[in-house]
C-alpha cells in the first residue's frame, strides 16, 4: 500500500510538472503537498526522489527540491543522444521486425490536438510505446534499454514539442512514415525517417523554449492521492 501511494503521488506530481502547473524552478515542499493530500510526507519524498532519477526534479542538498530548468543546450545534448541511439534501432528494426510487430506500430494512434493538455498526455503515452516497439524489434536488448531510458528522461521535452505550433506536420507524419519504410525493409530509409522525426520534435522543443509558447495548464483541485 505504501509503494502505491507513492507511485499516485509520483504521477500527480509528473503530470503537473508535464502540463505546467508547476514551473521550471519552483521549489517543492514535500511537507506542503503532503498536507495538500492529508497524508505523511514519506510517500511524497520517495515520489520526489524518483522524478529527480527521470530528470523532472533537481535536489539542493539542505535547501529542497525544485522542478528542474531546462536549457537549449540539454535539448540539444538529449535529442543527439536520442538521434543516435533510435536512428541505430530504426536500421536494426527494419531488418529483424515483424508482420505482426508492424501491424502493432500502425495500430498505435499518432495524433494529438493542438492546445487539448488530455490529448498531449495520450500521444505521450502512444508516443513512447511506438519508439519502444520499434526499439525492442532491434531485437539488441540493450539498444531496447537504452531508448526507454532515455524517452522515459526525455517525457518533458516531448511535451514541449507537441505544444509547438511549429514543425506540427513533420512531428505528425513521422509515425506512419517510419511504418511505411518498416515495411520496406529499407534499413537506410527507416533510419533517416526516425532522424528527421526527431530532429523536428528537437526544433519544435527549442522553439517552446525560446519564445515561450508552452501550454499553461490552470492547476485542479490538488486534492485526490489518499
Amino acid at each position: 500500500m505504501p509503494g502505491l501511494l507513492r507511485d499516485k503521488i509520483y504521477q500527480k506530481i509528473k503530470r503537473d510538472i508535464l502540463t505546467g502547473v508547476y514551473k521550471p524552478g519552483e521549489q517543492l515542499s514535500a511537507n506542503q503537498v503532503a498536507g495538500q493530500f492529508d497524508i505523511s510526507a514519506t510517500p511524497v519524498r520517495e515520489a520526489l526522489n524518483l522524478l529527480e532519477q527521470e530528470g523532472f526534479i533537481e535536489v539542493l542538498p539542505r535547501i529542497g527540491f525544485f522542478v528542474a530548468r531546462i536549457t537549449v543546450k540539454d535539448i540539444r545534448d538529449m535529442y543527439d543522444y536520442r538521434i543516435i541511439v533510435e536512428g541505430a534501432a530504426a536500421e536494426l528494426a527494419a531488418r529483424y521486425i515483424a508482420q505482426n510487430e508492424l501491424d502493432y506500430l500502425e495500430s498505435i494512434p499518432s495524433d494529438y490536438l493542438m492546445g487539448d493538455s488530455e490529448s498531449y498526455l495520450k500521444y505521450l503515452e502512444n508516443n513512447r510505446e511506438f519508439h519502444l516497439s520499434i526499439a525492442k524489434a532491434s531485437r539488441n536488448n540493450v539498444l531496447a534499454k537504452a531508448v526507454a531510458m532515455t524517452l522515459d528522461q526525455m517525457q518533458r521535452l516531448v511535451y514541449l514539442g507537441i505544444g509547438s505550433s511549429t514543425h506540427t506536420d513533420a512531428i505528425l507524419q513521422a509515425h506512419p512514415r517510419l511504418v511505411e519504410a518498416l515495411r520496406a525493409r529499407d534499413c537506410q530509409l527507416a533510419r533517416q525517417v526516425m532522424i528527421e522525426g526527431i530532429e523536428a520534435a528537437r526544433d519544435a522543443t527549442i522553439n517552446q523554449i525560446v519564445h515561450g509558447e508552452s501550454l499553461a495548464v490552470q492547476p485542479s483541485t490538488h486534492t485526490e492521492p489518499r
